[in-house]
């Protein structure tokens, strides 16, 4: 339904809605007066008001609507860029609200979204935050970034930075790391490999009477 008392608008709007074939125009209306008898025949699904009318303000319609717990839409078109006006019609849960004047891109815009949102409401029972967003029109959150690269837990990293920087005079290998956080010593030595990459340990080489050298790592990192 359209409730527009400007006749040189209506036909625009009308048009606008009619050449899309999810729509059909139920009726047109220049006042409140007139678009509340229109209401006791048959309630549309999507209201498109102007807030000026000559018997009153769009939004008493809407809040006529909602106390008869009519389920519609609400579309607002107005020439009112108060800020005082968008927030009251924000409170009343309109839909969208476009302003003269008018652009029939915004306006098919506006209608094409109530669609896709009816659609994906009616198609699936719950929807996760992603698509609770992509419908109110949010902007989408970026995916938290790794403050560590693949491989290398938070947790298993803070465990073994926070035992070597407790003890920076003593040298530590990769069994000792294995024995005091009972991980394995593939894993040991990654973490230690990444810290030593990251300049936070020194690596010394220990040779023994034989076999390969042991390698010593010594915290050198800040003590922060």
């Amino acid at each position: 339904m359209i409730v527009e008392d400007d006749r040189r608008i209506n036909p625009i709007v009308e048009s606008v809605v009619s050449q899309r074939a999810a729509f059909e125009v139920m009726g047109v209306a220049e006042s409140l007066a007139e678009a509340r008898t229109l209401l006791l025949g048959e309630v549309p699904d999507l209201l498109l008001v102007d807030m000026s009318l000559p018997d009153g303000d769009g939004l008493e319609l809407v809040r006529y609507c909602r106390q008869q717990g009519m389920a519609c839409d609400v579309i607002v078109i107005t020439a009112s860029r108060s800020t005082e006006v968008i927030q009251a019609a924000m409170q009343e849960g309109v839909f969208d609200y476009i302003v003269k004047p008018l652009r029939l891109a915004r306006i098919a815009q506006s209608l094409e979204h109530f669609v896709e949102v009816k659609a994906t409401l009616q198609r699936q029972a719950e929807l996760d935050q992603h698509s609770i967003d992509s419908l109110l029109g949010r902007p989408a959150v970026p995916a938290p970034q790794r403050g560590t690269p693949k491989g290398i837990d938070e947790v298993t990293l803070r465990a073994v930075t926070e035992l070597l920087r407790a003890a920076p005079d003593e040298g530590f290998t990769i069994e000792r790391i294995a024995t005091e956080l009972t991980i394995g010593r593939t894993t040991a030595r990654r973490y230690l490999e990444y810290l030593e990459a990251e300049q936070l340990l020194s690596l010394e080489l220990n040779y023994g009477t034989r076999g390969r050298p042991e390698r010593v790592f010594r915290w050198c990192g800040t003590a922060a």
